[in-house]
């Protein structure tokens, strides 16, 4: 028997096993080695190449097998497990190393060398005497044994719903879902009663691994004017159960219908509202009309065979703007029901007929279009007025004007103007001519005018205030040309004076105003000096005549008053009384004398500003 290449050997061991050329069989699995060492990657590449691939060890158990069978080899074998993205991973199978199944050499993995050459491969102890079938990170570089295996797994081993495990000596099923049996050759059923077809609905289905089993599955429809609510597929699943409940059959609905503006809607609905086979009619409101279709139906598949109609406002015949106006409408729609049409004339243009129309019901307008006429205004007239205009004929056009004059011995009351409007009126109302007067006269400063009218022939009188008089004429007349007549100069009122007080001897006056102390109704006071009395009125006032109400009074001495001279007279001739006795009068008198001045001096009342004085006033 050949063993294969690289020169291998064939050896007879026992009645147990045989093993070719490096190959050890054990019935349907076998492993193989090479007789070269070589780097991972040429190792991976010999088995599969020759074999299946690279030693992919699945329990403890495999790994004694292993150690029992293999002979011991320098450097150990290769196995099939490599670091790939940072993960130990079985490259026959791609699956990652999980935890349970390392069987790491004490203090392994370590990865000991240099970035570029990671310890990114396994070898395994066979034999060793420390670490017997453990494992170890290595350079992928080293050269080792390779460790291969042929697969007892055939395609049909699982029946094809399963995962063909392969183990010493055998291999095992482990089936996909939905599948069960030592061959995985068995598919669960569904109960074909929970995936019934619904009313107005009918279901077709298929059965890719028998009647209602796994992966079976129903597709559900609907008459026409029904639609399927609910999932349209059922599957049965690995659990024995429908992935859902069968679904109904529902009348088909089509969108509500709403009442058009201005109109009605009406429906018949046997299966519902607004559901397949439901009719609608639609009408109008009088004043619209309907435009679409007045009868929609519900078709199967949910749509109303038409669109919904509308209604339209009637229409009037349309108007036309006349001369010389302008045609204002408002509504939803120009010329139609409902609307308003107003018309204005242009500036010069009077309407004649109905200013504003309305679109009825029936399609009419309310009244007949209107016109416009030219505007003009009548000839100003009024007696005893002439009117002198820029257009000559009878019905004056607009932006003529006229002025006006009177006739003599008249004057205008009124614009002496006026213009005609475009509303056919006058700027301003026609003037009157009116008798002419004198114009108004003004009352001199002071004074009073009083007239009996200012007609022609009229007099007016001048007077003045209470303390003033009249200067100049004191009437004036209105003559026929409307103009006062004055006979001497223009009257004016000046304020009367009385004559100045003369200088009060032995005593002051005193007067207000102050300012003007010799005018109408000013007041002068009299006072006389200590020693003196006064004779005659002691206040006087300047009356309206321009005089006093009294005489100027005088200050005479009083009987108990000795003047200066009469002392010393009496000081020496009194030989006949003692000098203290003359002394003591004397003081007395003195004392008497200075009670006086003190009372003066302390006074409140101040001397008015306008204060006449002897200049021979004295104390004594």
């Amino acid at each position: 028997m050949s063993c294969g290449s690289m020169d291998s050997r064939c050896l007879v061991f026992g009645i147990f096993f045989t093993i070719f050329a490096l190959q050890t069989e054990v019935k349907g699995w076998s492993y193989h080695y090479s007789d070269d060492r070589m780097d991972w990657e040429s190792a991976r590449a010999w088995c599969k190449s020759s074999f299946t691939d690279m030693v992919a060890i699945q329990n403890k158990e495999e790994i004694n097998h292993l150690n029992t069978i293999l002979p011991k080899k320098d450097g150990y074998f290769w196995i099939g497990i490599r670091k790939i993205t940072g993960q130990w991973t079985w490259v026959g199978t791609n699956k990652t190393l999980t935890a349970e199944a390392s069987n790491w050499a004490t203090g392994e993995p370590n990865n000991v060398r240099s970035r570029n050459d990671k310890e990114d491969c396994v070898e395994i102890y066979i034999k060793r005497t420390v670490d017997e079938g453990k494992w170890n990170d290595i350079s992928c570089m080293k050269q080792k044994t390779a460790l291969c295996y042929t697969a007892s797994c055939q395609v049909d081993s699982c029946s094809g719903h399963g995962q063909c495990v392969e183990t010493i000596n055998n291999h095992s099923c482990e089936c996909f879902e939905g599948f069960y049996g030592e061959g995985c050759q068995h598919a669960v059923r569904c109960n074909e009663h929970e995936a019934g077809a619904p009313e107005h609905g009918s279901s077709k289905c298929s059965h890719p691994n028998g009647d209602f089993s796994y992966n079976s599955g129903c597709r559900y429809s609907c008459e026409e004017g029904y639609v399927v609510r609910g999932s349209e597929t059922l599957t049965c699943t690995a659990s024995a159960a429908w992935s859902g409940l069968p679904p109904a059959c529902e009348v088909v609905r089509c969108p509500a219908l709403s009442e058009p503006d201005k109109g009605s809607v009406s429906c018949s609905s046997p299966l519902g509202d607004s559901a397949f086979l439901s009719t609608c009619q639609f009408t109008c409101v009088d004043g619209y009309v309907l435009t679409g279709s007045s009868t929609l139906s519900c078709g199967p598949a949910g749509q109303w065979n038409g669109a919904p109609p509308h209604c339209e406002a009637v229409r009037c015949p349309v108007l036309q703007t006349p001369h010389s106006a302008s045609l204002f409408c408002t509504g939803d729609s120009e010329f139609s029901f409902g609307s308003s049409c107003s018309y204005t004339c242009n500036d010069g243009f009077r309407l004649k007929g109905a200013a504003l129309v309305h679109c009825l019901a029936h399609g009419q307008w309310s009244d007949e279009p209107p016109q416009c006429e030219v505007v003009t205004c009548p000839r100003p007239e009024s007696p005893h007025l002439t009117s002198q205009c820029t257009d000559s004929s009878s019905e004056l056009s607009i932006s003529t004007s006229c002025t006006f004059t009177c006739n003599a011995g008249f004057v205008l009351q009124g614009e002496p103007r006026a213009v005609c409007t475009s509303t056919g009126e006058w700027s301003s109302g026609p003037p009157a001519c009116i008798d002419a007067q004198c114009p108004l006269l003004a009352a001199p400063e002071s004074g009073r005018v009083v007239c009996s009218n200012y007609d022609k022939g009229s007099v007016c009188t001048f007077s003045c205030n209470e303390g003033f008089d009249l200067k100049g004429a004191q009437m004036a007349k209105c003559t026929e040309n409307a103009e006062w007549e004055v006979e001497g100069d223009t009257p004016t009122c000046t304020e009367v004076t009385c004559p100045r007080l003369e200088t009060l001897v032995n005593g002051f006056l005193s007067c207000s105003p102050s300012g003007n102390a010799h005018t109408f109704g000013s007041s002068c006071t009299f006072h006389c000096d200590s020693g003196y009395v006064l004779h005659g009125h002691d206040t006087v006032t300047c009356n309206h005549h321009g005089n006093w109400t009294a005489g100027q009074p005088k200050c005479q001495a009083s009987e108990n008053f000795i003047s200066p001279t009469a002392i010393g007279v009496t000081a020496g001739g009194a030989t006949a009384l003692s000098g203290l006795s003359l002394v003591a009068w004397l003081l007395k008198r003195l004392r008497q004398k200075g009670k006086m001045f003190d009372l003066n001096s302390n006074s409140d009342i101040e001397i008015p500003p306008q204060v006449y004085r002897n200049s021979t006033n004295s104390l004594i």
